[in-house]
């Protein structure tokens, strides 16, 4: 075979010419620098805002945010379908989640989480009985005593009752059949609670210092579950347990004596030319400090929009029963709001997958300003201000 001239110049030359440049030390890259990695013993200091981030096909995560700036602290890792409760200082946070061996099937396990905020590691679990609702995230699926020494855990079997479990000991201590009702509401005082019913009523329970049950008693029907149902999210006002109805009620109930009585039942709608109701998960929020209601609204409400997300947030004045001011944002569907004279209010935008901060005017009527937003991190629909 007869080579062409070209072509082996070519061959050689390329051949000359990589040694040549291999030996030039000038153009070597430098070497780099192995990286050293660190471990932040605690998160930054100051007050926190905690989302649950649920899942349902995996790890959900409680988030960790600065309370200031939305700035991203951290997580806590979750199992599936988990609901959160936060002490009231703030250090530490409990989460009920279900691990799914298989997914789809197969053995499940219901674990009762306990962490620590500053660290963001779990501290200790205790086994639950196989009974935890497997639902979307609710404040009052998850709760603690006014001393917190028991947690109550949720059910649905879907027979309903409440898991009672003390948490220094490490263990269940008893299960307390709520048939017909749901949700956990505590007592300011010792070791009580009581529990939404189908029929409009309510339930009470008062255990013992050891949380075994001692007696049950129930109220008189305080809402009409068919034609104007609460939200099963309810909030203290002043140390009334309050509730908000599908068609804009605001009912306080007191719920110190042996069972529940009603207070006051005011439509905050009242005087509004259109057609508004409230919608969305953990959807109102109190400052006590400023005795404001913040309400999530949402307009020509129907059958089924119960869950919608807002088009307006209301500052509701619970003294004097008046909508002072309705701020237009679009997609909230919870809120937590702080305790001072001028609250913040912090928001779960489920349009956006957001956390946001809104600052209120008192001098304004409580006018809302949209302040800063995280990006999208998941679906939430509890939002905790652990100050």
């Amino acid at each position: 075979m007869v080579r062409q001239p070209y072509l082996l110049a070519l061959a050689l030359g390329t051949a000359l010419t990589i040694p040549a440049f291999a030996q030039d030390s000038a153009d070597a890259p430098e070497p780099i620098a192995p990286e050293t990695l660190t471990v932040k013993e605690t998160i930054d200091p100051g007050p926190n805002v905690i989302s649950n981030a649920q899942s349902w096909d995996g790890a959900g995560a409680f988030q960790v945010w600065s309370a200031e700036d939305l700035t991203y602290k951290g997580n806590l890792t979750t199992g599936s379908m988990s609901q959160m409760l936060i002490s009231p200082d703030g250090a530490t946070a409990y989460g009920q989640s279900t691990y799914m061996k298989r997914i789809t099937h197969g053995d499940i396990e219901h674990v009762l989480e306990i962490y620590d905020v500053a660290t963001l590691s779990i501290t200790s679990e205790i086994a639950l009985p196989t009974k935890a609702a497997m639902v979307a995230a609710y404040t009052p699926y998850l709760a603690m005593n006014a001393a917190g020494t028991l947690v109550y855990v949720q059910n649905a079997t879907p027979a309903t009752s409440v898991t009672v479990v003390d948490v220094a000991a490490g263990e269940v201590v008893q299960e307390v059949p709520t048939p017909g009702c749901f949700g956990v509401y505590p007592t300011l005082e010792g070791n009580g609670f009581s529990t939404a019913c189908g029929d409009g009523s309510f339930a009470s329970f008062d255990l013992g210092e050891d949380g075994s049950e001692m007696s049950r008693s129930s109220s008189e029907p305080v809402f009409d579950p068919d034609e104007n149902p609460i939200f099963i999210a309810g909030k203290r006002i002043g140390e009334a347990l309050a509730f908000i109805t599908y068609n804009g009620d605001l009912i306080t109930l007191d719920d110190s004596g042996e069972a529940i009585a009603l207070l006051d039942m005011v439509s905050i709608t009242d005087g509004v030319d259109e057609d508004w109701a409230p919608g969305g998960y953990d959807l109102f929020a109190y400052s006590p400090t400023a005795d404001i209601l913040f309400v999530a609204m949402h307009a020509d409400p129907y059958d089924g929009s119960h869950k919608n997300a807002s088009e307006e947030i209301w500052a509701y004045d619970v003294s004097e029963d008046t909508v002072l001011y309705r701020t237009h944002v679009e997609g909230v569907i919870s809120l937590s709001a702080t305790d001072e004279e001028a609250p913040k209010l912090y928001a779960v935008n489920e349009h956006e997958g957001t956390l946001e901060i809104f600052s209120s005017d008192p001098d304004a009527k409580f006018v809302l300003k949209h302040e800063t937003s995280t990006d999208s991190r998941g679906w939430a629909t509890v939002v905790s201000v652990a100050q």
